[in-house]
């Protein structure tokens, strides 16, 4: 059963006469990891905008769990059900990794009884010690900031991951393992991953890819 469903959507940036996206029709399930791919200006970004409710379709429906997007509560939905991962990470630089994870469990709103073990649990599954969760994001490397927002976008649990050119700053070794963490979310966790890239090395080791072009 899919967990997330894109059905006949549409958009436009001036008023419908030149569509960005026109009648996307896409189903993702748990357990997979997707990628969507496309040249540039046709779309992924703000198909990854509209996944992520930061804004609406023209036309058409994006559900999750079969139902709307646009009638569960955008900061419940955005901050529960979906963990958005950047390209340019959007961390806090003035605080260390440990507190960025801690803050997006606050946002959230989630009960745990120990955000701080909880924060350095989810630091460790993308293979961050205590020593660098407490180092400063700014004296991290670009790959090792990507871990601390992915860490950051599991801290509440979601079902669905959504990472828009998560690997586009990263070498290929870094984007392997940055790719080995996705796969093991989708395969070991049950997570829905969907990935936005133009690496052919990321679009190769997914479970599906859709391609923007072909619609």
């Amino acid at each position: 059963m899919s967990v997330f469903k894109i059905e006949h959507v549409y958009y436009s940036y001036d008023s419908g006469k030149t569509p960005v996206l026109k009648d996307i029709n896409y189903e993702f399930e748990k357990g997979k990891t997707y990628s969507i791919v496309g040249k540039s200006g046709s779309g992924k970004t703000t198909l990854l905008s509209l996944m992520s409710g930061l804004d609406k379709p023209k036309d058409g429906k994006i559900l999750y769990n079969s139902t709307d997007i646009s009638k569960i509560d955008e900061d419940v939905y955005r901050s529960r059900h979906v963990g958005v991962v950047f390209q340019s990470f959007n961390l806090l630089p003035h605080m260390t990794a440990l507190e960025n994870v801690i803050l997006s469990i606050d946002v959230s709103g989630i009960k745990v009884k120990n955000k701080k073990e909880h924060a350095l649990d989810m630091l460790n599954k993308v293979g961050l010690d205590e020593e660098k969760a407490n180092r400063r994001v700014l004296m991290l490397s670009g790959g090792e900031q990507q871990r601390v927002a992915i860490a950051r976008a599991l801290s509440y649990n979601p079902d669905v991951v959504l990472a828009d050119e998560p690997t586009g700053n990263l070498d290929s070794t870094t984007e392997k393992q940055i790719m080995d963490i996705f796969k093991d979310l989708a395969k070991q966790d049950n997570k829905c991953v969907i990935i936005v890239t133009h690496s052919p090395n990321v679009s190769n080791n997914v479970d599906n890819v859709y391609n923007l072009e072909n619609n």
